[in-house]
C-alpha cells in the first residue's frame, strides 16, 4: 500500500510541475500578437473583433477613441458592444493601430483639421449599437477609412 501512495504522490508532483496548455475555447487562441501587426492587418483585426456591435441590451454600446490626427486627437469613437468581447484585447489593437496611424501620418507628410473629433451619440436598434454623427465608426468603418472594404 504504501508504495502505491508513493506513486500516487510522485505522479501529482510530476503533474503539478507540468505547463498547461490552454484548452480550446477559452479565447486565447484567436489572440494575435498584437506587435506584429502592420497597420492594414490591425485595422481587419480590429473590424473582426468588433464584428456587427451586436448587443442584448444598450448597456453594452460603448466606444473607444480611435486613430491619430495629424494636428492632435483621434479622428473619431469605434462603436462596439462589449458583450461578448475581450476589452483588453481591443483597447490594445486600437492602441497599436492608433501608434501606426501616427507613424503612417509622419511618414506620408499627412495633415488634418484641428477640429475636435466628439464622442457620437450612441444608439441601439435591432440588437446593435450603432453613432450618430460623421466621428462614429461604426461596424466596418475602419475598413473604409483604411481603404480596405
Amino acid at each position: 500500500m504504501s508504495k502505491f501512495i508513493l506513486l500516487i504522490s510522485f505522479s501529482l508532483m510530476l503533474f503539478s510541475c507540468t505547463e498547461l496548455t490552454p484548452l480550446p475555447g477559452d479565447g486565447e487562441e484567436d489572440r494575435q500578437n498584437v506587435s506584429e501587426l502592420n497597420l492594414e492587418e490591425t485595422a481587419k483585426e480590429i473590424s473582426a473583433v468588433v464584428g456587427l456591435a451586436t448587443a442584448t441590451d444598450e448597456s453594452y454600446c460603448s466606444t473607444i477613441a480611435i486613430g491619430a490626427k495629424p494636428c492632435g486627437g483621434p479622428w473619431g469613437y469605434l462603436v462596439y458592444s462589449s458583450e461578448d468581447l475581450d476589452e483588453e484585447y481591443l483597447k490594445e489593437l486600437v492602441n497599436h493601430y492608433n501608434e501606426l496611424d501616427h507613424i503612417r501620418n509622419v511618414e506620408e507628410g499627412r495633415g488634418s483639421t484641428c477640429d475636435y473629433a466628439s464622442k457620437p451619440e450612441l444608439t441601439y436598434s435591432n440588437a446593435k449599437c450603432r453613432g450618430e454623427g460623421r466621428n462614429a465608426w461604426n461596424p466596418g468603418g475602419i475598413l473604409k477609412f483604411n481603404g480596405l472594404d
